[in-house]
């Protein structure tokens, strides 16, 4: 199944971006919208996922969790969380296969709030 995804600027990472691409999803990041996204604050990155119905990437759970709870009308939010410890952060490799094992589980995932990291099997 593919996914359109916008990647928020903490995430928007090339190797990400392309392996993403590679397993068949559409992904938008902030360089790629009218005008650049760049340097937005949260809640625009938020607000542009919504009007694209696009089901946002961030590594910044913490902000976006309050912007889903603030507003739950959204694609749905791909949340990982990172320890800054390689040993235990999850790669790009791990968060595309986290995506899929989400996908494979036949949720819904508008409207929803998904850490990454309990899908990471």
């Amino acid at each position: 199944m593919s996914l359109k995804i916008y990647l928020d600027e903490c995430a928007n990472h090339r190797t990400l971006r392309e392996l993403l691409i590679e397993t068949g999803h559409d992904v938008q990041t902030p360089l790629d919208t009218d005008p650049p996204l760049l340097g937005a604050k949260d809640d625009i990155q938020f607000a542009h996922a919504q009007a694209a119905e696009r089901i946002l990437l961030t590594f910044n759970p913490r902000d976006f969790r309050e912007l889903h709870n603030q507003d739950a009308n959204h694609s749905g939010i791909f949340a990982v969380y990172k320890d800054n410890d390689k040993t235990r952060d999850m790669t790009y490799a791990d968060i595309v296969n986290a995506i899929a094992n989400v996908v494979s589980t036949h949720v819904e995932i508008a409207g929803e709030f998904w850490s990454l990291n309990f899908y990471n099997w």
